[in-house]
């Protein structure tokens, strides 16, 4: 068996990778945990210099790499998707077993506590002159049994707001996994499970799942002219404007360096469209100025081109968001600041 560890070894060694895997810029995924569980547990010395190499500049495993040291060093022959799954629930079965075998030592301890109780109790009725000596003796290894006991519940409840550290933990950097963090929209991971949720749920009886693409236009020339710290403060203005626009059921997200996609699951295509224009007009009606007051720089407006496009029925992904691309690009040929919608083929 290759992870023959006990319960408490692996939620030794969970404790140990977890705050490795959040430094890294690679999510929290089956593939990442494995390495790094094998690193902390001192098995393969072989992945550990290719992860002193790898991580030497100081910026962390990106995806490619954690996938590359995954397969060279990690991965078995044979291995498949149930086996890699099984090593990513090993972090909630490690916790729910530490918390499982918490109570019930817990339980044990407080039955045992009424059992020596009960038991010194009778030894007392019971006892003659000539058994003092031994009662007495009997009675002081009763609370140290009770005292040892007590410390051990302690540590049980130390254990157990531990696991709920950990689980806390956990779920924060998955969430932190999906978000952009300089514009707190979802980013192109959060994207993509959207997208195949979404997809998951569109039937041929409900209206076809919506999709929006809009890349700032010219956003180079901005960063050039105005320095990267602008740039930034146009992508959260554009992101704030996204958010205003398509509220929920919409789903916003930054998909690239200064491109976003809306998902729109209810909506038909002239809305759609009716919302992309709505967008469109918003940001380019809007002034962004560079420094607070009235010394204040006028900047000259950002806008925005937008693709829109509506999933054909049996699409895949892949073809409906290059659909949308498409479009968006369009936009782009047609003198950027503009709306172009492009339909599915008819079957």
């Amino acid at each position: 068996m290759r992870y023959p560890e006990s319960v408490a070894k692996s939620a030794e060694y969970l404790r140990l990778a977890l705050p490795l895997m959040t430094k890294q810029r690679s999510a929290l995924h089956p593939h990442s945990y494995a390495v790094w569980y094998e690193f902390v547990s001192g098995r393969n010395p072989r992945l550990a210099e290719a992860l002193a190499e790898q991580t030497r500049d100081g910026l962390g495993l990106t995806e490619a790499q954690t996938a590359t040291l995954y397969q060279h060093h990690v991965a078995q022959p044979g291995l498949n998707a149930q086996e890699a799954q099984r090593v990513s629930d090993s972090l909630s079965r490690v916790l729910d077993n530490m918390a499982s075998s918490a109570a019930h030592a817990g339980d044990q301890t407080a039955r045992f506590d009424q059992s020596l109780l009960l038991w010194s109790s009778q030894l007392l009725d019971a006892a003659q002159d000539e058994q003092a000596e031994l009662l007495q003796a009997l009675m002081a290894g009763t609370r140290e049994m009770r005292a040892a006991m007590a410390q051990l519940q302690q540590r049980l409840d130390a254990n157990q707001a531990e696991i709920a550290a950990l689980r806390h933990e956990v779920s924060q950097a998955r969430s932190e996994a999906l978000v952009d963090a300089l514009t707190g929209l979802g980013n192109r991971r959060a994207f993509e499970q959207q997208l195949a949720q979404c997809l998951s749920h569109a039937h041929a009886e409900t209206a076809a799942p919506c999709l929006v693409l809009g890349d700032i236009d010219f956003f180079k020339k901005v960063n050039d002219s105005y320095g990267h710290s602008f740039g930034d403060q146009v992508l959260r203005a554009v992101a704030d404007s996204l958010k205003s626009v398509a509220p929920q059921p919409h789903w916003v997200t930054r998909v690239g360096g200064e491109e976003f996609a809306l998902l729109l699951p209810a909506s038909n295509l002239l809305e759609a469209q009716q919302l992309a224009e709505q967008l469109r007009s918003k940001i380019a009606a809007s002034r962004i100025r560079r420094g607070a007051g009235p010394a204040a720089e006028p900047l000259e407006r950002v806008t925005l081109s937008l693709g829109v496009t509506q999933l054909a029925r049996g699409e895949s992904a892949n073809d409906f968001f290059e659909r949308a691309d498409r479009a968006l690009y369009a936009s782009k040929r047609s003198g950027r600041n503009c709306v172009t919608v492009l339909a599915a083929k008819a079957a």
